[in-house]
């Protein structure tokens, strides 16, 4: 039996879910669903590639969220659409587990909301971090056992670097790759990730592409009410760049980059960002890479208002608007980590 081909990723942009079911005190579900409906049957933006993980929120939350919303649809409909769910991770440690007990439990979890040949839509499995105390390829090749016998659609991998990428795309058919990738996060395109991928022809998931929240107008509106609404028990408290001072510093880089959205483009700063990111997808001889591959940038909202916001403001950018947002972090740069010393461990491996 030949092996199966990667699943094609569709549409322009994708949705995150995080924010849906990974928060102190996440939305209803009704309100989520909603949402999701709204985004993914929108005339101009329908979205058609959702991510999600099998550790967003407690007691399966988020497959819940997901399985309550293909409920709701046509066949026809739940076929247009990809899931890619991550999984891979220790509940109780939050570290990775790329066991083949880990790699089981998170793929029949997935299952046991998504049965095979159901009324689903395409599922890619994503394993959310490298476990450093199994090798790579072990972990590969328990998920490949659930793509052969039909479980999943498709395999997704994260946070992952060039030499897992080539390895893994060798042995597997490796449908897209998530990585954080945002006007302030860059480290994809600096360290050769994104150009090992646009040899490959894989396509990039862009989580993040607002910079966690930093890149939006009401950061830069009201940074005092964003940093003190980031509630105890949200990620974001960890990261350097939401630490009081360094947010603080880094509201220069966001305002520049703010009057240039509204000054020169006519748009959001979230419309500034995801544009940028849309720019560059496919985008001919950009920074050394002959043609950079596919990006799907996979902004999280929970209300049809910031989908709206998200992906109704994008605007076309110019090689000179390119140039322009560069010289402003060439005056500003960024400060901090994106994560923390601790967890930038876990990137790229």
């Amino acid at each position: 039996m030949p092996p199966s081909p990667p699943v094609k990723i569709p549409g322009k942009f994708g949705l995150g879910t995080l924010s849906m079911t990974m928060r102190p005190n996440p939305p209803p579900l009704k309100q989520s669903i909603e949402t999701l409906k709204y985004a993914t049957t929108h005339p101009d933006f329908g979205v058609k590639f959702i991510n999600g993980g099998d550790f967003y929120g407690p007691d399966n939350l988020n497959l819940k969220l997901l399985k309550d919303f293909t409920d709701k649809n046509k066949e026809e409909f739940n076929k247009s659409l990809v899931f890619s769910i991550k999984g891979g991770m220790d509940g109780k440690t939050h570290k990775p587990d790329g066991s083949k007990e880990g790699i089981a439990r998170s793929i029949e979890n997935v299952t046991k909301f998504f049965p095979p040949k159901e009324n689903r839509p395409q599922i890619l499995f994503e394993i959310a971090r490298v476990d450093p105390k199994v090798p790579f390829n072990e972990s590969l090749n328990h998920i490949k056992l659930y793509l052969k016998d039909g479980s999943i659609d498709g395999i997704s991998l994260s946070e992952v670097g060039s030499e897992t990428i080539r390895q893994s795309a060798e042995a597997a058919p490796i449908s897209c790759v998530e990585l954080e990738l945002s006007i302030l996060s860059q480290d994809a395109l600096q360290n050769d990730v994104i150009k090992t991928l646009s040899e490959l022809e894989i396509p990039v998931i862009a989580y993040a592409p607002l910079g966690h929240g930093l890149l939006t107008d009401q950061t830069v509106n009201h940074p005092e009410q964003v940093l003190n609404s980031i509630e105890k028990g949200d990620i974001r408290r960890l990261f350097d760049r939401f630490k009081p001072d360094t947010f603080k510093q880094n509201l220069t880089t966001l305002k520049a980059l703010y009057d240039f959205a509204h000054n020169e483009k006519k748009t959001s700063l979230e419309g500034l960002a995801l544009s940028w990111i849309v720019k560059i997808s496919n985008l001919l001889n950009f920074r050394g890479i002959d043609k950079v591959t596919k990006i799907l940038p996979i902004p999280s909202g929970s209300t049809k208002q910031k989908i709206d916001a998200n992906l109704g403001s994008i605007v076309e950018l110019s090689q000179d608007d390119l140039k322009k947002i560069e010289e402003i972090l060439e005056k500003h740069p960024i400060k901090g980590l994106r994560y923390n010393a601790l967890m930038e461990k876990t990137l790229f491996q």
